[in-house]
């Protein structure tokens, strides 16, 4: 099988047309395989409890590096949705909160652990020290438990949309846990995510109310759905900003995430 045009990069992968019919998602040589197998054996889980995902057909090695094979998806992600139609951002926060809620609903036994996924990355980074990283992780743990589907890096890039049908995809990190961490995550790389210095400011500007009110409307319509409050999202954002603090963020992203830790960190853990 020959390999097709590049359709989509992200920061761990390039995904190429593999045929008529497929994809390959080929990984970075800094990915270990453990990871990418952990994506495969989740996207087999996630298809066995029926959430819209795109199929996974298998894994394979490709010129010196490993790729998964999944069933090629029409649509387009909802960044460029909200990007094309700014007016629709209310209507797509509903669509995306629902989603993630759809999501919660199943039973994630089968899956890695949502607490040993963060506190693996906690010890991990070395912009903490290490009674900071030991303190963070002894707070984590005190956080309330959970066995539910936990998707691990649910934003707007990761959803398809098409005129019949809503995929989500990349499920490398999917985890069974607490959907209030799984909430906190995905505010978190909202509102944090790193937009470029060489950006037009008037633009900036913008593209910051858009995705502060689009966070807004997501929240509001979980709050409707479950009764979680943003008091509740908020005791989870120490842990899952030190976690991803390890997720190869960019460097300026990474000092205000750190920041925001640091602010966390007098907030929440006791001298």
């Amino acid at each position: 099988m020959s390999i097709g045009k590049l359709i989509g990069k992200g920061n761990t992968a390039e995904v190429y047309l593999w045929g008529k019919n497929d994809v390959i998602k080929i990984f970075d040589q800094r990915i270990p395989e453990g990871l990418i197998k952990n994506e495969y054996d989740a996207n087999l889980q996630i298809q066995f409890l029926q959430l819209p995902s795109p199929r996974a057909k298998g894994i394979i090695e490709f010129e010196g590096k490993i790729g998964i094979i999944y069933k090629k998806l029409e649509g387009v992600s909802l960044t460029d949705l909200l990007s094309k139609n700014p007016f629709s951002i209310k209507k797509n926060a509903k669509l995306f909160s629902q989603l993630h809620f759809q999501i919660h609903q199943k039973d994630g036994n089968n899956l890695p652990k949502q607490k040993e996924y963060l506190l693996k990355n906690i010890q991990m980074t070395d912009l903490l020290t290490i009674q900071e990283k030991q303190s963070i992780c002894e707070y984590l743990r005190s956080l309330p438990e959970g066995n539910q589907v936990c998707h691990g890096d649910f934003h707007p890039d990761h959803i398809l949309v098409s005129k019949d049908q809503v995929k989500v995809i990349d499920w490398m990190t999917a985890s069974s846990g607490n959907p209030i961490g799984d909430i906190a995550k995905t505010f978190i790389i909202i509102k944090y995510t790193y937009l470029p210095k060489s950006m037009p400011h008037i633009i900036r500007m913008l593209l910051e109310v858009l995705r502060d009110n689009f966070c807004r409307y997501y929240l509001e319509e979980y709050e409707k759905q479950t009764g979680i409050s943003m008091e509740e999202i908020e005791k989870w954002t120490l842990p899952v900003m030190a976690s991803r603090l390890a997720e190869g963020v960019h460097p300026d992203e990474q000092q205000l995430l750190l920041q925001a830790v640091r602010s966390k960190y007098k907030e929440y853990i006791p001298n």
